[in-house]
């Protein structure tokens, strides 16, 4: 990861994968939308370019969540913990459409790579092997 003026940029690195196409894909999405979010920023774009690119970033997360637990329904695999940690991720991305400044996307910058990225790790990563066992690629 590169650090900026204005904080992370957040990118995509084969360690991040789980091994299911539609998941990858969407997952790296996010992180492309992050980073024209932060490099817009720097940039000096206007404020609308702006809240546009993280309302992109929201819907495409929104879209993440829905696949991901499209997919562990048609496969039988229990929704709990990771449907209530989609809910906080969404619930957290939401309130940054406020602060779209340096301070604000700064902190969307450690919370995205923070949370997003250790979600892969601990939730997203077991809930794909099953996936993969069950013959989902």
């Amino acid at each position: 990861m590169k650090a900026t003026p204005l904080g992370p940029f957040l990118e995509w690195s084969d360690r991040y994968a789980v091994g299911v196409a539609v998941i990858d894909g969407q997952h790296r999405e996010m992180l492309d939308l992050a980073n024209r979010l932060f490099a817009g920023l720097q940039a000096g774009r206007e404020r609308e370019e702006l809240v546009e690119t993280l309302r992109e970033l929201v819907r495409a997360t929104e879209h993440n969540i829905a696949t991901e637990e499209r997919l562990m329904q048609e496969h039988g695999l229990a929704l709990g913990h990771h449907h209530e940690e989609h809910a906080r991720l969404l619930e957290a991305i939401r309130r940054f459409e406020v602060p779209l400044d340096a301070s604000g996307l700064g902190a969307m910058g450690r919370f995205l790579r923070e949370w997003l990225l250790g979600h892969i790790d601990e939730d997203d990563r077991p809930f794909a092997e099953q996936l993969r066992s069950r013959g989902v690629a």
